[in-house]
């Protein structure tokens, strides 16, 4: 923005629904997010327009069960996700258009200080939250790569529609510095009033969540409403980078009245059996996404060998390879162990291996050729090119195995694979 005072970026976009006021104190909001504890963030009471914040409640939608379902506990769960805002109404349309606008990703970025923001244009896992009351959401840190598109999750915007929320009602944003250390664990809590936005940055320590939602009888016609916008960039500082996870949580710690001498109640019971209930199903979730996870890796390594068995060795000669081969890879390297079926077109008096063995590796090695199991030949071989000659005994007409073992390996920089040498050739020689 070239004037903070104008809501509109240099870029010449139409102006976010930004309230003026907000777009007024961007750099005030930058050194609060700077300086936040105990990660990045900063809430903004009024972010949007007054108007447009209450047309945002007047068309917020109903609570539907269809999206309110529970990945973990199965069921419907007492908050519903819509990420399809488009479809809600008008003012959810000039919504999405707003928040995917440059005009808006420029302020975002200004106030946050991380450049080139992409926004999510499926929303995934965004959208309109609505929690009911007796729901809650343990503390976690959120998945960190759009998996399509492979983006860097940054942000989350979550702003806020309740009119008249009180802090004992619950529900508050708390964000963590280490739930896995109740003891330890610093907490800020944001209670989540009309038209306030929270912006957090989302990395590896950036805990977050409710406590439950306790409503009174006569105002359980509420709930607690929300509009959540998470923001992505091609890059993050390398410090920050992780394998990308899904979301992580924590279970909250047992109340201060688990103590020696204390009697439990009726309800103290209930809420024991609920709390390990709720701690065995996400066991078994985590157990379930294992299997899931494991599944994936052994066919990922079965496709992986059965690219390396179709490998052909470099062969010359009247012989053929066949079927696939073991210890061998497409860009000439093999393993210490190679194995491969050779097919005589004549009969085979003698092969010749000739292989290169690189600067870096191991000053010298012992290289083995075996035929049928046999061992057929063997030498000490150096550094660059060596050949080795094994002499068949009696001519071999039919197909035979031929293995070579070079020992030791070695992992040369750059390359995660242990390696022998590289094959040349394997000559065979006739009558």
């Amino acid at each position: 923005m070239s004037d903070a005072s104008e809501p509109q970026s240099v870029r010449g976009d139409p102006a976010p629904p930004i309230a003026q006021r907000v777009l007024q104190k961007v750099k005030a909001y930058r050194e609060n997010f700077l300086r936040a504890e105990p990660f990045r963030h900063v809430a903004i009471d009024g972010f949007f327009e007054p108007e447009f914040a209450e047309e945002l409640l007047a068309g917020f939608p109903v609570f539907n069960p269809e999206l309110a379902k529970n990945e973990i506990y199965g069921g419907v769960w007492g908050k519903a996700v819509n990420t399809r805002i488009r479809e809600i109404g008008p003012v959810y349309r000039r919504l999405y258009e707003a928040i995917e606008s440059r005009a808006f990703l420029g302020v975002i970025e200004e106030i946050t200080g991380i450049p080139d923001l992409i926004f999510d244009p499926q929303l995934y896992g965004g959208g309109t939250h609505e929690n009911l009351h007796g729901q809650d959401l343990d503390p976690h840190v959120d998945f960190n790569y759009d998996q399509a598109q492979r983006l860097h999750r940054r942000l989350n915007l979550i702003v806020y529609l309740n009119k008249g929320w009180r802090a004992e009602w619950g529900g508050a944003l708390e964000l963590h510095s280490n739930p896995r250390k109740p003891a330890e664990n610093r907490i800020r809590a944001y209670n989540p009033g009309f038209n306030t936005a929270v912006l957090f940055e989302t990395n590896e320590h950036s805990w977050h969540g409710f406590p439950r939602i306790e409503l009174p009888p006569e105002e359980r016609h509420r709930s607690r409403k929300s509009v959540s916008i998470y923001l992505y960039t091609r890059e993050r500082p390398a410090e920050e980078v992780a394998p990308m996870h899904s979301t992580f949580y924590v279970q909250r710690p047992l109340p201060e009245w688990v103590e020696p001498g204390h009697v439990l109640s009726e309800e103290d019971c209930r809420y024991l059996v609920h709390a390990a209930d709720r701690r065995d199903k996400w066991v078994e979730f985590y157990q379930n996404l294992e299997l899931v996870k494991s599944g994936q890796v052994a066919e990922q390594a079965a496709y992986v060998q059965d690219l390396l068995n179709r490998v052909r060795a470099p062969l010359t000669g009247y012989v053929m390879q066949q079927g696939g081969s073991t210890g061998l890879y497409a860009d000439g390297w093999t393993r210490r162990r190679i194995e491969l079926k050779v097919q005589p077109l004549r009969p085979v008096t003698a092969l010749r291996l000739r292989g290169w063995r690189a600067d870096d590796a191991p000053e010298s090695a012992e290289v083995t050729v075996r035929i049928n199991g046999t061992e057929a030949a063997w030498m000490a071989v150096g550094r660059g090119v060596f050949e080795l000659e094994a002499t068949c005994e009696v001519p071999l007409a039919e197909t035979f195995v031929m293995e070579a073992e070079c020992d030791p390996e070695y992992r040369p920089a750059g390359d995660h694979r242990e390696l022998a040498f590289v094959l040349m050739e394997i000559r065979a020689e006739h009558e």
